[in-house]
């Protein structure tokens, strides 16, 4: 059940784009003229929504540039995840994920840590029907800074001991998320145990050289949203990807390219076919 609401709910995003191109227009039919009072956006901004169709997929509750809500809606029915983010300063220190279904698949709480200006720690407790799950994050970076892995330890059912383990090892090129291997497996005495590993990658080929919508939110943010969608984590480029390859063991590969419009500040503002809208707000 869980899966397969975290599919339906926002791997769509991600694979929702079916037309290969690359277009830049000056003010395209979908151009954002009516997200400021009516007038274009010529300077900062901040993405408001995403829409599908007639559907707000994603929306973002901003005020002054500081994100305090984040929805995420399933195109295909009425299932909602809301995120309330909570702030010490001005950096997140907690975001709780909460579904509108009965019983709740997501109704998590994570608390972030961090070293310097970065996100280094993450712990999650989650409540499921009457069961409780609990996770810890470390998140590491290379000798430049850039991120490279998040790992998850989980102790599921009120275990005590940890009992499942997630790598996310990213790949970065040029600002880009290149590729993520998502690995699992279980723990035994406390130690991964390789031999049920099980990896999924995700490939993320043929960026653009315009800005990704997601820059304009907070990072740590997108950093704890993959971890419940992974495939997304792509949020963390600096541009746009052209085209996503998934790859797992047993099953067949898929390759999914996605294209924009754009508008005259290199934002993107729709996908060629007018489906997918990139609502923006003005600072």
């Amino acid at each position: 059940m869980i899966k397969k609401y975290f599919i339906s709910s926002l791997a769509l995003l991600a694979l929702s784009f079916s037309v290969s191109c690359d277009n830049t227009t000056e003010d395209p039919p979908n151009q954002n003229n009516n997200n400021s009072g009516g007038t274009t956006i010529t300077g900062p901004r901040i993405l408001s929504k995403i829409t599908n169709g007639n559907i707000d997929q994603e929306e973002y509750v901003t005020n002054a540039g500081i994100l305090s809500q984040a929805f995420i809606r399933d195109a295909g029915s009425n299932n909602t995840i809301t995120a309330t983010v909570t702030y010490s300063g001005d950096k997140i220190s907690k975001i709780k994920y909460l579904d509108n279904v009965t019983p709740h698949v997501i109704n998590h709480l994570y608390t972030l840590s961090y070293t310097g200006d970065k996100l280094s720690e993450i712990s999650m407790d989650q409540t499921l029907v009457s069961s409780s799950n609990h996770s810890d994050f470390t998140i590491y970076y290379d000798a430049n800074g850039q991120l490279y892995r998040i790992v998850e330890k989980k102790k599921m059912g009120g275990s005590s001991n940890y009992t499942h383990y997630v790598e996310n090892k990213f790949t970065f090129a040029a600002g880009n998320v290149a590729k993520l291997d998502y690995t699992t497996m279980l723990m035994n005495g406390g130690n991964p145990d390789p031999s049920t590993s099980t990896t999924v990658s995700y490939a993320y080929d043929n960026y653009d050289n315009k800005i990704n919508p997601y820059t304009t939110l907070p990072k740590e943010y997108f950093m704890i949203t993959g971890t419940l969608f992974p495939i997304n984590f792509n949020a963390l480029s600096s541009n746009n990807t052209g085209k996503i390859t998934l790859v797992s063991s047993g099953a067949p590969q898929t390759t999914v390219p996605k294209s924009y419009l754009y508008d005259s500040q290199n934002y993107p503002v729709s996908d060629p076919g007018q489906v997918i809208k990139y609502v923006y707000k003005a600072l």
